[in-house]
């Protein structure tokens, strides 16, 4: 069984034919899949190993970078240049040069080291939105096992003049954040509290009328983890069982349920259309009538 099926609407968003395909495995903990929408590859972390890949059916998998200090979420910033969350140095980090040169553009809030950033988005001024949960420091499999120094799990936006602001601070532990389509709300998920929240963004990038949005429940192994948002509005969030759909209202239509347990994804292929899961051990793929939004101009 593919999916779990809550609402007719969901067939018209995913052939009811559609299956997985698996284009990577013996992974360790598979994260962070951005695709390039011009050059056609794919960019996803493997948290476990300290490692990141570079995937294409014309090339196949790559090592991009090693060791990653354990790296999670990743972007592209406005100049294309990728961005990525590291767990084990608390961090966030740009590529320089395809990743031959790091260089950290967030490591502290005040006077305090970062938890461990998890998952980041870039919008169209050319501000990153990054949420900074404590999973790279209470899972010796994700991280360092080490006490937190901030008092709070938090979301952050980093302007392009390298100010890092808090956005948001009473979540327990926020992870995926996602755009709608013309970058007025701000989506995030908490872990923890299995839900995802909404937020008005005012022009100068202050977040309000912060209100829970949709809880994401059901069978099945999985946390409200990555989310992407499509062109026509509805709203994908990882969570028990696999990739949940839901549409504008924040009804749920149903669940692409995933091999395994599932982590992170992203749109890609041609027309972006096609959903790149990492989950657990492996990468796959599989054919929607959905349309991503690209990932960079």
């Amino acid at each position: 069984m593919t999916f779990d099926i809550r609402m007719p609407a969901f067939t018209d968003l995913v052939d009811k034919a559609a299956a997985f395909e698996e284009i990577a495995s013996g992974l360790g903990f598979t994260e962070g899949p951005i695709w390039h929408p011009h050059e056609n590859w794919l960019i996803f972390s493997d948290i476990q190993e300290s490692r990141q890949y570079k995937w294409s059916d014309a090339g196949g998998q790559s090592i991009f970078r090693t060791p990653s200090n354990q790296s999670n979420g990743n972007c592209f910033d406005a100049d294309g240049r990728v961005i990525t969350c590291e767990h084990a140095s608390s961090q966030v980090v740009r590529h320089e040069h395809d990743g031959k040169h790091i260089v950290p553009i967030a490591t502290h809030y005040g006077d305090k080291q970062l938890n461990s950033p998890n998952d980041v988005i870039c919008d169209g001024q050319g501000r990153i939105w990054f949420t900074d949960p404590t999973f790279g420091r209470i899972r010796e499999n994700l991280g360092i096992l080490r006490e937190a120094e901030q008092s709070l799990q938090g979301v952050f936006r980093l302007d392009p003049d390298g100010t890092l602001h808090l956005v948001a601070g009473d979540f327990q532990q926020p992870n995926g954040l996602c755009f709608d389509a013309d970058e007025t709300r701000l989506f995030v998920n908490d872990s923890w509290g299995g839900h995802i929240r909404v937020f008005d963004i005012d022009p100068g990038g202050s977040l309000r009328n912060g209100r829970v949005w949709a809880d994401v429940t059901g069978p099945g192994e999985g946390v409200p983890d990555g989310m992407k948002c499509t062109r026509d509005g509805q709203i994908l969030c990882n969570g028990p069982g696999g990739v949940h759909l839901f549409d504008r209202n924040a009804d749920c239509l149903g669940v692409i349920l995933t091999p395994q347990k599932s982590t992170n994804f992203c749109f890609g292929g041609a027309g972006l259309q096609t959903l790149f899961v990492t989950a657990s051990t492996s990468v796959y793929r599989i054919k929607t009538r959905m349309t991503g939004l690209p990932m960079t101009k």
